[in-house]
């Protein structure tokens, strides 16, 4: 999907901030990106941004990709109603909190996924991840059903108030 796709959607807008750089990674997100396209439309990076890779294999310098991939997904942030952070990990990506604050900073709601156990710290994330977030689920599946509900709500409320 294209960015100006994704800002002229009617569907509510998600973008997915995930962790991208492992077979299992690319896999996770893909799958979960077809289950919210269910019900909303999805920026997902990897697929909609671009990989650095990929794009310094096409002959483009490192330089000009970082910066064409930070302004996409910057607008991306920009543009979209719900961030949904992957947390999995011992230690949660760095572009992932990036954009977390980034969203948090700009109002969006933020919501984690952590299906894995592994925290970095005993005392569980870093307060300035939980901090930004609304809700941190544990499934996807639970996660998903909240959203819908969420979303389902917020144009109930949206629509009676019209």
């Amino acid at each position: 999907m294209s960015l100006s796709d994704f800002q002229n959607r009617s569907s509510p807008t998600v973008y997915l901030a995930a962790p991208l750089f492992s077979e299992a990674e690319i896999e996770f997100n893909y799958k979960l990106t077809a289950l919210l396209e269910d019900f909303t439309s999805v920026y997902l990076p990897q697929r909609d941004g671009g990989l650095m890779s990929k794009l310094v294999d096409t002959g483009i310098p490192p330089n000009m990709a970082a910066h064409r991939i930070f302004n996409l997904d910057m607008k991306a942030i920009e543009s979209a109603q719900y961030v949904i952070a992957i947390l999995d990990g011992r230690a949660i990506d760095e572009g992932v909190a990036f954009e977390l604050g980034i969203a948090f900073s700009q109002s969006k709601r933020c919501i984690g996924l952590q299906t894995d156990s592994r925290r970095l710290a005993k005392w569980g994330n870093n307060p300035m991840i939980t901090g930004a977030l609304d809700v941190v689920f544990t499934s996807s599946g639970d996660m998903i059903n909240w959203l819908k509900s969420l979303i389902y709500t917020e144009q109930q409320t949206h629509t009676t108030t019209i």
